[in-house]
């Protein structure tokens, strides 16, 4: 039987861009398995040394300070992840996991809140708090003894919510959002996308032990933060007036433009886990 797909569909497929994106998806995607079979500490570390080029990209586009400063910054913030990571590896029987994490993020907060001048405004000050606190999340859902599968549930669903929105936009997308903010961000592909993530939670909830109830909020809820996240650095690059935060993946952008989507539910998802 053959399927007629909408003509917006197919077209898709024509667009450099398009197939730029699904390319770096796939990479982006096998990456992260093997980095899931290799397990931790690798993956751990690993992040910790993303942390340094997505905050630098984050750095290049919002901040006003000079070269120098900004890698002394990051390599400070950088160092504080790698201190939380490794005391949580090797010292977890003598520090307090909660009390550990709590102190070194603020003192990471607070050396942030240093540099605060060289911010271009608060919005992109509150964006780097963000993405410290992300990060410092990040790890410490990692630590935890089903860490992996926690973070593999999440890394499904907002891909789930990154694509389908994208392709629902813009197979069937009318109605924009927030054309002020992001015009390719439409009504009918946020809804779409919000579906698929719902499902795909329900099919996927062992990974995080929910149940049915649980799965269905929690599918609503990351892809509803994931969509803000993604609203939040839009917001921020249309305020200082680029279109992508780099152009290291091809058809994404930069880090950010591929992270967006985990900076607001990383945060809240590490305060559920640790609760």
């Amino acid at each position: 039987m053959k399927i007629n797909l909408p003509l917006k569909f197919k077209n898709l497929f024509l667009v450099q861009e398009f197939r730029l994106r699904i390319l770096s998806t796939v990479v982006l995607l096998l990456l992260f398995v093997g980095l899931y079979v290799l397990g931790n500490p690798f993956i751990s570390y690993f992040f910790v040394m993303i942390f340094f080029v997505l905050f630098y990209e984050f750095e290049l586009i919002s901040n006003n300070g000079t070269k120098k400063n900004k890698i002394i910054k990051i390599l400070i913030f950088q160092f504080l992840l790698l201190t939380f990571l490794i005391s949580e590896l090797y010292l977890s029987n003598i520090v307090d996991q909660f009390s550990n994490f709590l102190v070194i993020l603020t003192f990471s907060l607070f050396i942030n809140f240093i540099f605060l001048k060289n911010y271009i405004n608060w919005l992109s000050f509150f964006i780097s708090n963000l993405i410290i606190l992300s990060f410092f999340s990040l790890i410490n859902i990692l630590i935890q003894p089903d860490g992996l599968s926690f973070l593999l549930y999440l890394v499904i669903l907002i891909s789930t919510m990154d694509i389908f929105a994208y392709l629902g936009g813009k197979t069937f997308g009318k109605k924009t959002i927030a054309p002020n903010i992001s015009k390719g961000k439409t009504i009918e592909g946020t809804a779409i996308g919000i579906c698929v993530t719902v499902l795909m939670s329900l099919i996927i909830k062992h990974l995080a032990n929910f149940n049915i109830f649980h799965a269905l909020i929690a599918g609503i809820l990351i892809a509803l933060l994931a969509f803000f996240g993604d609203l939040l650095e839009s917001y921020l690059k249309r305020n200082i007036g680029i279109k992508d935060s780099g152009k290291l993946i091809p058809g994404h952008g930069g880090l950010m433009d591929r992270f967006d989507g985990y900076f607001l539910n990383l945060p809240l998802y590490n305060i559920y886990l640790i609760s």
